[in-house]
């Protein structure tokens, strides 16, 4: 597959998976607090990896759990793709999980409370 074909599966791929998870999915802590943060196809297209990634503010929500959770839909979201897009073969897939965002709110916060501390020193 040439690079061009597989980045705009991709692009199409993560619209499919980003509106199945506003529009079909159940669960409210999934479709609340994740968001999809990148999609991967591998050259022969069998294997898409899925990174998702969870905003949580308060730090009360289970990873665990979630990354359970988001394993379950594995086969809903191949279903979701294979019924809205002509491809030979429909790509398993795998799911990750980013914690990028979560470690620059935190990053964030440290810096705001530091901010703080040196402006009731002056």
């Amino acid at each position: 597959m040439n690079d061009r074909r597989k980045k705009g599966l991709e692009k199409e791929i993560s619209r499919i998976v980003g509106m199945t998870l506003l529009t079909e999915v159940k669960n409210d802590k999934i479709k609340n607090l994740v968001s999809i943060h990148k999609v991967e196809l591998t050259k022969d297209g069998r294997y898409l990896d899925l990174t998702f990634s969870i905003l949580d503010l308060k730090d009360n929500v289970n990873r665990e759990k979630i990354a359970e959770d988001l394993n379950k839909l594995k086969g809903f979201f191949r279903k979701q793709i294979g019924s809205q897009l002509s491809i030979r073969f429909v790509p398993e897939v795998r799911i990750h999980l980013d914690d990028s965002v979560e470690y620059g709110v935190k990053i964030a916060s440290i810096l705001n409370e530091i901010k703080k501390e040196n402006d009731s020193i002056e």
